[in-house]
């Protein structure tokens, strides 16, 4: 784990964005711009879908600003956002989805796999999304058991829980697979 690698900008930075700086505001899109695209990759599985929903989440960040409080850390409320619209994509994917599998075959996803990094970013994309959510956020982008569990609005104890769980299921997943490999069971 990495720990906590997001780092909150400077209050005068947010205060002047809420009051429509736009200068400021883009300041706070290069502080997060990198991290935020990681959730959305990681959480979509895909980098043109992460691509666009970063600029979605930043745009309604943008169109919100001025509803920041400061109840919470910044980075929080702006993952939170940029959460929602990743679960708002997932849904119209998978909705998208359901029409293209039955139209096309998709033949290239069915040659063998051969570098780990794409077995294991293909076993979290199989998790169910309050699994696969937590995980990204802790192993990928290294956000801490607190900030996770205020971001997804669950407990501490549930976001380790889920993790827990994630990793098990990640595991297990490519040691099946591995046993395949080997041609075993």
């Amino acid at each position: 784990m990495r720990g906590d690698g997001v780092h909150e900008p400077h209050p005068e930075v947010v205060a002047e964005a809420r009051r429509g700086d736009p200068r400021a505001f883009e300041e706070l899109v290069r502080a997060y711009q990198g991290d935020i695209w990681r959730l959305c990759f990681h959480l979509l599985g895909d980098a043109t879908g992460a691509d666009d929903v970063t600029q979605d989440a930043f745009v309604r960040a943008f169109r919100f600003m001025h509803r920041y409080r400061g109840d919470s850390k910044f980075s929080t409320w702006l993952f939170s956002i940029a959460r929602n619209c990743a679960l708002d994509e997932i849904r119209r994917s998978r909705r998208r989805r359901r029409i293209e599998d039955l139209v096309e075959a998709q033949p290239e996803r069915a040659g063998p796999r051969t570098e780990l990094g794409i077995e294991v970013r293909e076993a979290v994309m199989t998790l169910p999304i309050e699994l696969r959510e937590p995980l990204v956020m802790i192993d990928v982008l290294g956000r801490s058991y607190a900030d996770v569990g205020e971001t997804l609005g669950i407990p501490v104890g549930t976001v380790k829980s889920r993790v827990h769980r994630a990793r098990d299921a990640v595991a297990t997943t490519l040691n099946a697979e591995e046993q395949e490999g080997r041609g075993g069971v």
